[in-house]
């Protein structure tokens, strides 16, 4: 299994402002967090499923785990063009300061997009937005999400109308939009005031958006400036719900405030009227020095090959009962905050009647956290988590409900799945267990196949989930009084 740490880390601290009574983003119908975040951790699920059978036996002392980008793309150039003529492009995703858009959305995945519409009668201009997003950001026992989306257009002349007046005329639309939506809020749907700036551009206004429907709930800061033929938009959206929230619920979901808000996009567009006023000048934007956040967490330290450490010695007996014929083998990395330590049992050609081979595979894993609560917030992370394809049937993995155990550890939960893919045929059963600092996980399970064929073997027959149920609690009964 990777080492993966979960349940702490938003890169930013405790965030302000979430109190809002019955806040919480689920974003417009075209990007409800609830479709995206659930995608996310399903291909999580689904790899983790598939590898979970062969650690022991793929990755060899030579082997180190791969660091998974974070971002899913580049991080945008330090450097924008210094020669801002009339037909340059602008550099939208450096027109912010690096360690704000780090600090509002932390390993953000960075997107650019170009509308230009230079050749419509009506109104010419070029569009140029950039997004930052992430919606999966796991902060002790919630999961956030938070995105910046940046619009700057540049107005071009067409009959009369002049570039400048062009670009007046759709600042002066937005103000009309805040103020209609401002006088006109309802218990759904409430729209602030506008809130007029000086000093940031030529003129800027910002306006607050709190939706409360039965299946919509977000809120969100945006804004608008302009800086001669120029106009630049900003929209901030931010929310955590808990991560043990059911599917799509919005129950627990809270949203941005109003005051944090309006703050965030004052500040947002003040750095927009900076870097657009030195774009116009043929000038590099101003943050163009400061470095970019690192679109890549950092490799996660090798795991090192260690004799039975004395919890998974007191193991022996039970393994050796439940995968006969076999001695244990142990790793240790870092994980995060915790250490990390896995024992695996594991044997594929158990000889069975009828000519046919046993496969059982027992895992044991002990994590050591520096305290109680983050290893209770780890718990609630694997278990949220594991909720989004509880009960469900995807790709020839099928999941059972989730099941809360009595008297094992502080804390628990367990699910059966069965497994038909292209990695493994078998059926086995999985217990997350919190007792003090540590969390602890045991998988048990295995198949009966012809003997000279492999584990992925289309004619295997899956372990019964009794058996595998009885297995793991077993296991991680004897192993909770030996720890």
């Amino acid at each position: 299994m990777p080492y993966q740490m979960g349940g702490q880390g938003s890169g930013s601290g405790p965030w302000p402002g979430t109190t809002q009574p019955g806040g919480g983003w689920q974003g417009p119908p075209r990007k409800r967090a609830g479709w995206v975040v659930p995608v996310l951790a399903l291909v999580v699920v689904l790899l983790v499923a598939g590898g979970t059978f062969v650690f022991m036996k793929t990755r060899s002392e030579e082997q180190a785990p791969v660091a998974a980008s974070s971002s899913g793309s580049a991080a945008p150039s330090a450097t924008a063009s210094a020669a801002a003529s009339a037909g340059a492009n602008a550099d939208v995703c450096g027109m912010l300061d690096p360690v704000e858009t780090e600090r509002l959305v932390p390993r953000a995945k960075i997107d650019s997009t170009t509308n230009d519409n230079r050749s419509d009668t009506i109104v010419s201009y070029v569009r140029w937005t950039c997004t930052w997003a992430n919606r999966d950001i796991s902060y002790r026992d919630v999961t956030r999400s938070r995105e910046i989306v940046v619009n700057v257009a540049r107005y071009e002349a067409l009959g009369e109308t002049t570039a400048e007046k062009a670009a007046k005329i759709q600042f002066n639309g937005e103000v009309s939009q805040y103020t209609y939506g401002g006088n006109n809020s309802t218990e759904e749907r409430y729209y602030s005031k506008p809130t007029k700036f000086t000093g940031v551009g030529e003129e800027a206004v910002a306006q607050y958006q709190l939706v409360r429907e039965k299946d919509h709930h977000y809120s969100f800061g945006q804004g608008m400036g302009r800086v001669g033929n120029v106009t630049f938009q900003v929209r901030y959206e931010a929310s955590q719900q808990h991560k043990e929230a059911d599917l799509f619920s919005t129950d627990t979901k809270q949203s941005i405030t109003e005051a944090n808000a309006i703050r965030e996009v004052k500040t947002l567009l003040g750095q927009l009227a900076q870097s657009v006023t030195a774009w116009q000048q043929g000038k590099p934007p101003p943050f163009a020095a400061r470095p970019q956040p690192s679109p890549s967490p950092s490799e996660s330290p090798k795991p090192v090959r260690i004799d039975l450490p004395p919890h998974c010695v007191a193991l022996n007996a039970v393994a050796g009962q439940l995968v006969p014929a076999t001695k244990g083998e142990a790793v240790t990395a870092k994980d995060g905050k915790a250490d990390h330590t896995q024992c695996q049992w594991w044997n594929d050609k158990m000889p069975v009647a009828g000519g046919k081979i046993r496969w059982r595979n027992l895992l044991v894993s002990v994590r050591e956290f520096p305290d109680a609560e983050t290893a209770r917030f780890f718990l609630i992370d694997r278990r949220g988590k594991t909720k989004f394809t509880a009960g469900s049937r995807i790709g020839g993995i099928a999941w059972s409900k989730i099941a809360k155990l009595p008297g094992i550890g502080e804390d628990n939960f367990g699910q059966a799945i069965k497994q038909k893919t292209d990695t493994a045929y078998s059926a086995r059963y999985e217990i997350y267990a919190l007792q003090g600092t540590r969390v602890v996980y045991i998988l048990f399970g295995g198949s009966d196949r012809p003997a000279d064929t492999p584990i992925n073997s289309t004619d295997s027959t899956l372990m019964e989930l009794p058996e595998a149920f009885a297995g793991a609690k077993t296991t991680i009964t004897t192993l909770l009084k030996a720890l």
